[in-house]
């Protein structure tokens, strides 16, 4: 059986919610001490839109995840275990 490690969560926006994508991505790495990557401006890999990745312990998942579906305001998340 396979080991959860850790989670991404890949918050997606577009050129006009670009700001709020990183100000949520910029506080969620502030507050709880997670991994923000890049703010993309194109899809890369399989996402099908822009996308940043907030990166984090299993550990935090019970915090990160309900200020995420609370704080996200219309963004979508979508969040998967690192294996």
């Amino acid at each position: 059986m396979q080991r959860i490690k850790g989670y991404h969560a890949h918050v997606y926006y577009d050129a006009s919610t670009i700001d709020q994508a990183r100000a949520l991505c910029e506080e969620a790495a502030h507050r709880f001490g997670i991994s923000m990557g890049r703010v993309h401006e194109r899809p890369v890999g399989p996402h099908p839109d822009w996308s940043c990745q907030l990166a984090f312990g299993p550990e935090l998942l019970g915090i990160v995840l309900p200020w995420l579906a609370i704080s996200r305001h219309g963004l979508v998340i979508f969040l998967h275990p690192d294996t």
